[in-house]
């Protein structure tokens, strides 16, 4: 009958009198969001996406180079950009559902800087903000909430591309499809 979710610092966010249930894109491993990402994201799957972990703070995410190359036998910008915009969403869609909350989640803006070409294997990681319970307790509270989330490419052990990424997460309206 009572229901509570706990995130990042353990705070209890959401009580019901109803029981709980599973958000219209539910993914409760990285195999079950990698498998979302190429669904509801084709391109993500011609680009060769694979979600390789997830701690509870970050996501991480690879990518072969091949499919993701520009004529000077580097990383593209464009797929640098979206591979760490698909991080960041991902992150979020997996904390969405340890919540069991349906939302939409968006990419607002994002502020990109490229230091350094990626000549290998693309890895992203994308961290969760410091302020990331006080996010969900607002979205919980308000029905939408807004974060903004910093994903990054290293090469030779050096950042190569970092995007801070502003989402918009707001709760879909009736029950989940």
């Amino acid at each position: 009958m009572f229901y509570s979710a706990d995130i990042v610092t353990g705070l209890k966010l959401l009580e019901s009198t109803n029981p709980p249930t599973k958000p219209s894109i539910f993914v409760d491993s990285i195999h079950s969001l990698e498998k979302a990402m190429h669904s509801l994201t084709p391109i993500s799957k011609v680009m060769g996406i694979s979600v390789i972990s997830y701690d509870r703070e970050s996501l991480t995410v690879t990518a072969p180079l091949a499919p993701n190359i520009n004529p000077h036998q580097s990383a593209f910008g464009g797929s640098l950009f979206s591979i760490a915009a698909l991080a960041g969403w991902g992150l979020i869609q997996i904390k969405l559902s340890e919540l069991l909350l349906d939302c939409n989640t968006v990419v607002m803006s994002g502020e990109v800087s490229y230091a350094r070409p990626v000549f290998e294997q693309l890895r992203c990681v994308c961290r969760l903000p410091n302020d990331s319970a006080k996010v969900f307790e607002t979205l919980v509270r308000e029905g939408a909430a807004s974060t903004t989330l910093t994903s990054v490419f290293k090469s030779n052990n050096k950042d190569a591309m970092r995007l801070a990424a502003k989402y918009h997460i707001k709760k879909k309206l009736g029950p989940p499809k």
